[in-house]
C-alpha cells in the first residue's frame, strides 16, 4: 500500500504532541470526570453509553489518575483515526495526495473538546469508524478473510462506544448489497456482521440483566414529546440543521455525483435519522462527528483534485478556524495568573475563548471536605456533574438524586445510611420546585449550609448552595428521590 506523505504523517504527530502538551494544564470537563468515575467500575455497559469510553480510561489506571493519563489514550484515538481516514482514501483512489489531504483534515477539525483530547465516547467512536471505513475499502477491491475480520473488529468497536455505531453498521450492510458490492458475500463478508454481533453481545446481555436501562435511556426523551416544527427553534438544534444541510449539500456533490458509494452509504444514514428526529426533540451538532469522517475522505480526495488557486483557499478557509480553537485551548491552558493577565489586556474581550467552569471544583472539593470534617455525612447533589467531580476531585462519596446520573449512581450507591447529607446545588434553592420537594419529604430537617463562590482569572465563576439534611427514620433516604421521568431525564450526550 501506498505510505502517506510525510508532511501529512508530521502534521497529525504535530497534533497529537499540542493535545498531550495541554491536556495536563486543563482540569477534567465534568463529562470526562463522570467517565472517570464508570473506569471505577469497570463493566459490560452503562446507562447513558456502551462501556468503550470507561474501558480505555481504566487502560491507563495504573500510571494514575492525571489528567494527561485519562486522556493519552483518546488523543491517540484521533491520531490514528487520521491515518486511518488517510489510508482509506489511497484505498480508494491510489492518490497518495488525497490521502494526505484527509488525514490532515480531520486532524484540524476545529473543536475544543476534540483538540483538546477529552476522554469521552467520541474518541473511540471516530478511531472504529475510520478503521471501519478501511477495511471496507479494502475489501470492495479484495475481498479477503482479514480484512471482513477486522472489519467485524471495528464494528463492533464502534458500537461499543456510541449508539450512533448503529448507522455505520447500516451504511456498511447498504453498501455491501449494492449491486456492483454483493459478490463480497458470497466471498467471505458475513464474517463481518457475525464477529460485530458476538462483540457487541455481552452490552446486550448488560442491559438484559440492567432493566434494559442503556436501550430505555439512548430511547427515551424527557424534553419533546411531539411532533412539531417548533423544535428547530432551540439553538443547539438550530445549529444542527443549519450544518445538517451543509453537510448532505457536501456529501452528494463528493460522494454520491462522484460514485464513492462507501462513503455515501456511510456519511448518510445518521444525519438523515437526525433530522426526523430534530422534529420531536433536540439534538446536538456534534452527533454528527462519524459521518464527517466519511466526509473527510472525500474531501481529502475533492482537495488532491482542485487547481492551485482552490487549494491554498480552502486550506486557508480550513486552518484559520483550526489555529482559532487552538489559540483557545492553549489560552485556556495557561496559569491563572496569566489568563487574568490576558482578560485585562483584551478588557475581558477574551472571556469567551476561556471556558474556565472546569477550575472550580478543586476549590469546591476542597471547601466540602472541610465541611464533612467531624460529620457523619455523605453529600448529596442533584447533578452528576458535581458528584463526579468531587469524586475525581476529592474523593469525596456523593449520592445523585436526578437527572441522567441518579439511575448510574444507585448501581454503586453504598447500603450504610449515615445520619446527615450535605445538599449542594449548582442553583438558588427553589430554582427546581421538585428537588426542594423531594428533598423535604426525603429529610426529617433542613438546615442552611453556606454559599460557596469561586472564581478563576478574574471573571466570577460559578456559585454553589449547600444545605444540611437529617435523614428520615423509617427509612432509607435515597428511597424518596424517585423524580418520576427524571429518573432517565436528559438528552444523549
Amino acid at each position: 500500500m501506498n505510505r502517506l506523505p510525510r508532511a501529512a504523517l508530521l502534521i497529525v504527530a504535530g497534533m497529537a504532541a499540542f493535545r498531550i502538551a495541554v491536556a495536563s494544564h486543563i482540569p477534567l470537563t465534568e463529562d470526562e470526570s463522570y467517565y472517570w468515575t464508570w473506569s471505577r467500575h469497570l463493566a459490560l455497559g452503562y446507562v447513558d453509553h456502551p462501556p468503550m469510553v470507561a474501558w480505555l480510561i481504566a487502560l491507563t489506571a495504573p500510571f494514575g489518575s492525571s489528567e494527561l493519563a485519562i486522556r493519552l489514550p483518546f488523543i491517540a484515538c484521533e491520531a490514528f483515526a487520521a491515518i486511518a481516514l488517510g489510508y482509506t482514501a489511497i484505498a480508494l483512489t491510489r492518490n497518495v495526495r488525497a490521502g494526505g489531504a484527509a488525514a490532515v483534515i480531520f486532524a484540524l477539525i476545529a473543536q475544543t473538546r476534540m483538540i483538546i483530547g477529552e476522554a469521552l465516547p467520541d474518541g473511540p467512536y471516530l478511531l472504529f469508524w475510520s478503521l471501519a471505513l478501511l477495511f471496507a475499502a479494502r475489501a470492495a477491491s479484495r475481498v479477503r478473510t482479514a480484512d471482513m475480520t477486522l472489519l467485524g473488529i471495528a464494528i463492533g468497536g464502534a458500537l461499543l462506544s456510541r449508539a450512533f455505531g448503529f448507522s455505520l453498521l447500516a451504511g456498511v450492510l447498504i453498501f455491501s448489497l449494492l449491486p456492483a458490492q454483493r459478490r463480497m458475500w458470497k466471498q467471505g463478508f458475513w464474517i463481518a456482521p457475525t464477529i460485530a454481533a458476538a462483540l457487541y453481545s455481552p452490552f446486550v446481555y448488560w442491559n438484559a440483566t440492567h432493566g434494559w436501562a442503556n436501550y430505555s435511556f439512548t430511547v427515551y426523551r424527557e424534553a419533546y414529546e411531539n411532533f412539531s416544527a417548533a423544535h428547530l427553534l432551540v439553538p443547539s438544534t438550530l445549529r444542527f440543521a443549519l450544518e445538517a444541510a451543509a453537510f448532505l449539500v457536501a456529501t452528494y456533490l463528493l460522494t454520491i455525483r462522484r460514485r464513492y458509494d462507501l462513503l455515501a452509504c456511510t456519511a448518510l444514514p445518521l444525519p438523515l435519522l437526525l433530522i426526523v428526529l430534530s422534529f420531536f426533540e433536540g439534538v446536538e451538532s456534534y452527533w454528527l462527528l462519524g459521518p464527517f469522517a466519511s466526509l473527510c475522505v472525500a474531501l481529502g480526495i475533492a482537495y488532491a483534485n482542485f487547481p492551485l488557486l482552490w487549494k491554498r483557499l480552502a486550506a486557508a478557509a480550513w486552518i484559520v478556524p483550526a489555529a482559532y480553537a487552538m489559540l483557545a485551548v492553549a489560552a485556556l491552558s495557561l496559569p491563572q495568573p496569566t489568563q487574568a493577565a490576558l482578560l485585562r489586556a483584551t478588557g475581558n474581550g477574551a472571556k469567551n475563548m476561556l471556558y474556565s467552569a472546569v477550575y472550580a471544583y478543586a476549590p469546591l472539593a476542597r471547601d466540602i471536605r472541610g465541611l464533612l470534617k467531624n460529620h457523619n455525612a455523605i453529600v448529596m447533589t442533584d447533578k452528576f456533574e458535581i458528584a463526579s467531580e468531587l469524586l475525581y476531585q476529592g474523593g469525596i462519596e456523593s449520592t445523585v438524586i436526578s437527572g441522567i446520573g441518579r439511575r448510574q449512581w444507585e448501581m454503586w450507591q453504598s447500603r450504610s445510611i449515615p445520619t446527615r447529607y450535605l445538599v449542594i446545588l449548582n442553583e438558588p434553592p427553589g430554582a427546581d420546585p421538585e428537588v426542594m420537594r423531594v428533598i423535604a419529604n426525603g429529610c426529617s430537617s433542613v438546615s442552611s449550609g453556606p454559599t460557596l463562590h469561586y472564581a478563576f482569572a478574574g471573571p466570577p465563576l460559578t456559585t454553589f448552595y449547600t444545605k444540611w439534611c437529617r435523614s428520615g427514620r423509617h427509612a432509607r433516604l435515597d428511597a424518596s428521590f424517585r423524580l418520576g421521568k427524571s429518573a432517565l431525564g436528559g438528552k444523549m450526550k
